[in-house]
């Protein structure tokens, strides 16, 4: 395997147990084991696309580009987007892939991400 930079290496090490949230959760993402986010280390992208539905100083002609991932650890009641967010809809997407689909989104006029 090539070598990562430290601090991914870092992150990646937070995934066994895992500790990336407030709830701590300590299950072995790495090792296919699903903690309170109900994700294991790979995202989980619901949908992205172009948004218009901000203030116009934040979406611009292109609008904001949108990335919704599954999976929220929050658990919000009030959640608006909880159809989403706290569910397992979507597909895995692995960190390469997401990066291009943010890059995906500037390319096609988007404002932000």
């Amino acid at each position: 395997m090539a070598e990562m930079p430290e601090n991914i290496t870092a992150l990646r090490e937070m995934l066994r147990p895992c500790r990336l949230c407030p709830r701590r959760c300590g299950v072995d993402r790495t090792a296919g084991e699903i903690g309170s986010c109900r994700i294991g280390a790979t995202a989980r992208v619901a949908s992205l696309g172009p948004h218009f539905g901000e203030e116009p100083a934040l979406v611009g002609r292109g609008g904001s580009g949108t990335i919704f991932f599954s999976g929220c650890n929050l658990h919000c009641v009030f959640c608006q987007n909880c159809d989403i967010s706290q569910t397992d809809l979507g597909a895995l997407v692995p960190s390469g892939r997401l990066a291009g689909m943010a890059l995906g989104l500037g390319r096609r006029g988007c404002e932000n991400i």
